[in-house]
């Protein structure tokens, strides 16, 4: 049994010398800071424990284990029982001693998450100074996901840096883009289906006006598809007689018999719930062959991975084609379409939302590729 006090640079170096003399089962009684050392006062001997009234300290490798990284989570707490640092640091009842305690480990535990962030897990030919420089760690830590690079790191290993990173995004597009996009205009019926906000409307109105500019059909029809007929179809309304184009509201039941007559081309702006749409869209998948039947599903540029993820989850039995909205407002990160690409997105069309007429482009390599290096 000891009572032993240490002087170190920081903490951590402190604690280590203090477990190195007393081992693991030791308390830290006293810690201060001077003149830009810190000082502890540590011991292993219970009976003096006792003989001091204030509570021990456990050793850090003991707070870890118990606390950090404990097998079986304990439930969550909640955020009223919850005392935060701060209030701990102005508690009257606490004495400088411990206040100036609590004041290192908060800086120590700022400090490792820093360290922790900035970590990166490699293989052992990777440990190399030129590691941080490579294409491959400029690409993940810009937000692309590390299955994604390795995907495409064939494209562009023997290539330089500036020639690497065009060619990962081309390899990038071309997985994205939907082949034979150019087509859809041609498509006699065209369903467009996403959620409240996402542009969907807007949308349904931008296909109408460049159909109508194929003339490979008579004048598109605009079609508010719901499971109630009372809900409001205003925007749609406006949008129409802007274009000079008819526009119908349809219950989901009688949309069948309306998509009979094959001399008309419909866009279908449809709004209900996810699984309605779903069970909807299925039923018109039996009834029209694919060349005469598309179906698209907006998503924001705005979204962020788990809102992709979602959303795109809720239509893939029907593996609808991607409208990117609002590309005028904001911006992809390489977050967000690796998320596209691990959800196996085929994206026909780029848009924005600020304009009715034009703004509207097909989706291709060419110019997924420019946008990507523009914006990634």
């Amino acid at each position: 049994m000891a009572t032993i006090t240490v002087t170190a640079k920081d903490s951590a170096s402190a604690m280590e010398n203090i477990f190195e003399q007393l081992g693991e089962d030791a308390y830290i009684i006293e810690t201060t800071k001077k003149n830009g050392e810190v000082s502890m006062q540590a011991t292993n001997d219970t009976l003096l424990l006792k003989e001091k009234s204030r509570s021990s300290v456990k050793a850090f490798s003991k707070i870890f284990d118990s606390k950090l990284i404990e097998p079986s989570p304990l439930p969550k707490t909640s955020f009223a029982e919850i005392v935060s640092t701060q209030d701990v640091l102005s508690s009257n009842e606490l004495s400088s001693i411990s206040k100036e305690d609590f004041k290192i480990l908060r800086n120590d535990l700022s400090s490792l998450k820093s360290m922790i962030s900035g970590l990166m897990i490699t293989k052992p030919e990777g440990l190399k100074v030129e590691l941080g420089h490579t294409l491959s760690v400029k690409l993940m830590q810009s937000g692309f996901s590390t299955e994604l690079i390795d995907s495409f790191s064939s494209h562009f290993n023997e290539l330089d840096e500036e020639k690497s990173r065009f060619a990962f995004l081309r390899s990038l597009s071309r997985k994205l883009v939907a082949p034979f996009a150019e087509n859809i205009y041609d498509t006699r019926i065209i369903a467009l289906v996403g959620g409240s906000g996402s542009g969907k409307t807007t949308l349904s109105a931008k296909i109408a006006t460049c159909c109508a500019e194929a003339k490979r059909f008579q004048k598109p029809v605009l079609v508010s598809v719901t499971d109630n007929t009372n809900k409001s179809t205003d925007d749609l309304k406006a949008f129409g007689r802007l274009l000079n184009m008819p526009v119908k509201q349809v219950g989901m039941e009688a949309i069948p018999s309306l998509l009979k007559q094959e001399d008309k081309q419909f866009i279908l702006d449809i709004s209900s719930e996810a699984t309605k749409n779903l069970e909807f869209l299925r039923k018109l998948s039996e009834l029209f062959s694919p060349p005469e039947f598309k179906i698209i599903q907006t998503i924001p540029g705005n979204f962020n991975k788990q809102m992709i993820t979602h959303q795109t989850s809720m239509y893939d039995q029907v593996e609808p084609l991607v409208a990117l909205t609002k590309l005028d407002e904001c911006e992809l990160s390489p977050i967000e379409l690796s998320a596209l690409v691990s959800a196996g997105t085929q994206i026909a069309l780029l848009t924005g939302t600020r304009s009715i007429v034009g703004a509207i482009a097909i989706a291709s390599e060419a110019i997924l590729s420019q946008y990507l290096k523009e914006n990634c």
